[in-house]
């Protein structure tokens, strides 16, 4: 009877203990080394070219080692979350993580909400963000001129400081898959967001990136040399192409530098005769006629209006902003003659529909671009 009882208290106690030990252990939560959000607002015309790209990532995926987790709000769909897994068929295969009743993607409360989400569906170690949808360069979305700074959602848009304030803190590195969105005055307003950006001064052909050989520049664990490999393969995919196919440009940006580069900017335009500043001649960036808002090449309007020396300075500067650029000769038939991988806007006293906005950017009042509205 002694021995049975001995080996009873042995029992409960080690099953005291290992409860005890049990209730102080935090659940353990596996982190991928990399998670890729896609933000895909394609409740517009571009719908068809979502679904195309949602399969090129499909096919892509394989051999990854990371999560990439796509937020697609796509016409006659309502918003969810994928997360891609391999599948070589002409269906979407990969798995929903969420599905929400409809809303406008383009809503900064909406995009801010589903950040937070991808994130905690696939958390990570690192995090690379790719903004997917139409967009227009620094302007300020409406529906009655048909602009947008990011994204279309039904003709809902969003402009370039809604989307700063949606934007996580914790990116690695944010990718434009979306036109027009490397200029000065996007990057600027965006500069405490990320410290590297990928996107286009140019448009981008609707087809977008070529996800099936972009991903392994995405994972890659050497940031600025995947975001390289993103650019290259993208460029070789359409360069490979004819006639206004034959499109593609691609600039990769230390957003840590852009403060310099707004300094420079500043002290240089101070020794400008503003008013004999002019669009004539300069290089075009907007390609498609179409576009709502002149953008320029910003090297070619510096050396057009400053000194030899001095067009000298502003060059060293967006060198040091600019880390990679690549273009194809022409780009929707226009030749790019001359390209410093950064466009800019050109204040001009006819086109004064924007210009209150425009003053209010911060890059406008730090570089000194103020001054250029001297008829005011």
């Amino acid at each position: 009877m002694r021995i049975f009882n001995i080996w009873l208290f042995r029992f409960f106690a080690l099953l005291l203990f290992t409860v005890l030990i049990s209730c102080k252990k935090e659940p353990h939560k596996i982190l991928a080394e990399r998670t890729v959000m896609l933000y895909m607002a394609a409740n517009n015309n571009l719908a068809s070219n979502a679904y195309d790209n949602i399969n090129q990532m499909e096919e892509g995926i394989r051999n990854i080692d990371g999560s990439l987790v796509v937020y697609a709000k796509i016409f006659g769909q309502s918003p969810r979350i994928y997360r891609i897994s391999f599948d070589d068929s002409r269906e979407i295969r990969s798995a929903v993580l969420k599905s929400y009743p409809d809303h406008d993607s383009s809503d900064p409360t909406i995009m801010k909400m589903v950040m937070e989400d991808m994130q905690n569906l696939a958390p990570a170690k690192s995090y690379g963000l790719v903004l997917w949808s139409h967009a227009s360069n620094w302007l300020p979305g409406t529906a009655k001129q048909k602009t947008r700074s990011f994204g279309d959602d039904d003709g809902k848009t969003m402009d370039i400081k809604a989307l700063r304030a949606a934007l996580p803190q914790n990116l690695d590195f944010l990718v434009f898959d979306a036109c027009s969105m490397a200029s000065v005055e996007v990057l600027y307003e965006l500069k405490d967001i990320t410290p590297f950006v990928l996107a286009s001064p140019t448009e981008i052909i609707n087809t977008g990136m070529p996800y099936h050989q972009v991903l392994n520049g995405l994972f890659d664990p050497d940031i600025l040399s995947g975001l390289m490999d993103v650019a290259r393969s993208t460029y070789e995919y359409y360069n490979e192409k004819d006639g206004i196919l034959r499109s593609a440009t691609f600039s990769l940006i230390d957003m840590k530098k852009l403060e310099m580069l707004a300094e420079t900017t500043r002290s240089l335009i101070s020794e400008m005769n503003v008013e004999r500043v002019r669009r004539d001649g300069i290089q075009r960036l907007d390609l498609d006629r179409t576009s709502p808002i002149a953008a320029f090449d910003f090297l070619d309007f510096g050396q057009r209006h400053l000194s030899s020396e001095n067009a000298k300075k502003l060059e060293e500067a967006i060198n040091k902003v600019v880390l990679f650029k690549i273009y194809t000769s022409h780009f929707l038939g226009f030749p790019l003659k001359r390209f410093s991988g950064l466009s800019c806007y050109i204040p001009d006293q006819h086109q004064y529909n924007y210009s209150r906005y425009y003053k209010s950017l911060k890059w406008t009042k730090r570089s000194g671009f103020n001054q250029l509205f001297w008829w005011e």
